[in-house]
């Protein structure tokens, strides 16, 4: 049986369970639908690239960095909500076909970092640009520049009561009115 649409799951909502129903329920419901079936659609279209969806937050997140887009395992972990267990899975996977390399820290010899390679870098660049394309194709045919804006500002104000406090400097940035990405 094909999965059910939002809007199925709404109506079952306000037919059989009036008072389950209520607006927030309905905001909550299309986003979380909306973000399951992005992911859905990017998976599939990563494929074509070799690429997990896992595989490629994890070298979009080291791009993001600075030079030498690098960072300590436990960060990468925190960064993509991973267990420590899933992001080493997938080290060795990009590390394997050399997206990643994992060297000591030269600052504190306890310490790996996770490098992204030339090549790593390469792919992603690529990979990104064409993801771009693909979200920019979905949303320009469905959503005017207008609504694209008013969107990202509405869950922009949702996502700064969901997620954790932000160090001081990126507080200050947010309350200065520049654009922080927060985002995997």
């Amino acid at each position: 049986m094909p999965r059910r649409t939002s809007e199925e799951l709404l109506f079952l909502f306000k037919e059989n369970w009036p008072e389950g129903y209520s607006s927030s329920e309905e905001v909550m419901l299309r986003l979380y639908h909306a973000a399951l079936r992005h992911m859905e659609e990017m998976q599939r279209f990563l494929a074509q690239f070799e690429l997990s969806t896992a595989e490629f937050v994890t070298l979009r997140v080291l791009r993001r960095e600075a030079p030498p887009h690098q960072m300590t395992p436990t960060v990468l972990h925190e960064t993509l909500v991973m267990s420590p267990g899933g992001v080493t899975k997938v080290l060795k996977q990009l590390e394997a076909r050399g997206f990643v390399s994992r060297n000591i820290d030269h600052a504190d010899k306890r310490r790996n970092l996770v490098q992204l390679t030339e090549k790593g870098s390469a792919k992603i660049m690529n990979v990104q640009r064409r993801v771009r394309e693909f979200d920019l194709l979905l949303l320009e045919g469905t959503l005017t520049e207008r609504e694209q804006a008013q969107l990202a500002q509405l869950l922009r104000k949702l996502l700064i009561r969901l997620e954790p406090t932000r160090s001081a400097a990126a507080k200050a940035a947010f309350m200065g009115g520049d654009h922080l990405l927060i985002d995997v």
